[in-house]
């Protein structure tokens, strides 16, 4: 069993409106723009507070919701009129724009953002291609504080994506339209889909505010929680083991289970496992260690986490890699994201390297001690030896099992 982890709870700041704050202390935003690819920009949308046509005259954006400041707003509607009009058919997939905007006090400043034209369900391809009253959203977070967003791609579309159940949705019949309601509908048969913005000032708002803690924060939370046993959350992720939590909120889980996310090299094992070989059966020791994954059993309580690890070595390797992120300000949630990201890199060297002193080793006995000597020094071979023999050819499972019978003869621990 793990050591437990002396640590206090995070607080939540969802709770906190942004109106509650100092405004020079907020360096996170969104807006929300509605706007109509094809729709001649003599068409005013009715919902528009304010629009801005892009260089070329061709799209108009129509802010709907945003905590940026007036100035700050008008800047990032300008740098993304004219990204979009350069987008062949933006729809459901997320974006990044550098921009320089005006920050709380009117001084320009570089800010990273990400924006998703999204896609409604009732929209069809014929739809996006002819209809010039096809209603776009596009939502966008804004961040002077993170300057790698794109390291957060897959939070940001599957958040972006969550918007949507904030719209609502009439039906109207064809034989019956609604005047002055053209502007708000998508011609489809045999209805009229209107989509409305009625929760902007409630629900909508929330969500959007909420971006920040719900997308990023969460790498802090964990950290902040765990400790030093954060090492457990990233081996775990290593070997894809099944990891259990206990006696923890829904955000708590939520918030390890994206953490591992962030780590996870289940990429690489499904190639692996997905080989030549392993279909033709030449790995059974890879086969067991697919079949039957580590069990890890995580506990949280108030004021500790209890990992246990059944037996499980520990990994120097992982304990290095928590101790870089420990080392990390806590708020600076795009370098822990880049330091996992690291992590990961580092890993698949290392499994790379063992590779080729494998593959030398079957015809070279230094080559056999030199992969030796690297399992023994850099830290993780245990988990290294759990995955070459997945895809291992019969040499290098003949090569694999004189280095094991030489650990276990040597009684070394690999870790």
């Amino acid at each position: 069993m793990a050591d437990k982890a002396d640590t206090s709870t995070t607080q939540n700041s969802t709770g906190d409106q942004p109106s509650e704050k100092k405004q020079s202390d907020i360096k996170r935003y969104y807006a929300l723009y509605t706007f109509y690819p094809n729709r001649p920009k003599s068409i005013s949308d009715p919902s528009s507070i304010e629009e801005e046509t892009s260089e070329d005259g061709n799209l108009s954006l129509s802010i709907a919701a945003t905590n940026l400041s007036a100035s700050a707003e008008t800047d990032l509607r300008k740098s993304l009129a004219q990204r979009l009009s350069r987008l062949p058919s933006p729809s459901g997939q997320g974006h990044f724009l550098p921009v320089g905007i005006s920050s709380t006090d009117d001084v320009a400043s570089a800010a990273a953002c990400y924006f998703c034209v999204l896609k409604l369900p009732s929209d069809s391809e014929s739809d996006a291609d002819k209809s010039n009253n096809l209603r776009r959203f596009v939502v966008c977070f804004v961040s002077f504080t993170d300057s790698s967003l794109d390291l957060f791609r897959q939070d940001l579309d599957k958040y972006s994506e969550g918007f949507v159940q904030y719209l609502d949705e009439e039906h109207l019949p064809m034989d019956s339209p609604q005047s002055g309601d053209i502007h708000w509908q998508t011609h489809t048969s045999p209805e009229h889909f209107t989509k409305k913005l009625s929760q902007v000032n409630t629900g909508l708002k929330k969500y959007l505010e909420a971006w920040p803690e719900t997308v990023l924060e969460y790498l802090t939370r964990c950290i902040t929680r765990l400790g030093q046993n954060v090492q457990y959350l990233v081996y775990s992720a290593l070997v894809d083991a099944s990891l259990q939590v206990c006696d923890a909120t829904a955000e708590e889980e939520d918030d390890i289970r994206k953490f591992i996310s962030c780590c996870s090299l289940s990429p690489l094992l499904e190639q692996l496992q997905a080989s030549d070989q392993l279909k033709a059966g030449i790995s059974p020791s890879g086969e067991a260690w697919q079949v039957q994954p580590d069990v890890i059993t995580l506990k949280l309580k108030e004021q500790e986490a209890v990992f246990d690890m059944q037996g499980v070595l520990p990994c120097h390797f992982c304990k290095i890699a928590a101790d870089h992120l420990l080392s990390i300000e806590a708020q600076n949630v795009t370098k822990i994201r880049d330091t996992l990201e690291s992590v990961k890199l580092a890993f698949i060297h290392n499994l790379n390297k063992l590779k080729r002193f494998l593959k030398e080793a079957e015809v070279d006995h230094y080559a056999l001690y030199r992969a030796y000597v690297f399992l023994k020094k850099c830290g993780c071979g245990n988990l290294l030896l759990r995955y070459v023999k997945l895809d291992a050819s019969l040499e290098t499972s003949g090569v694999l099992a004189a280095i094991e019978h030489f650990i276990k003869e040597k009684g070394v621990v690999l870790t």
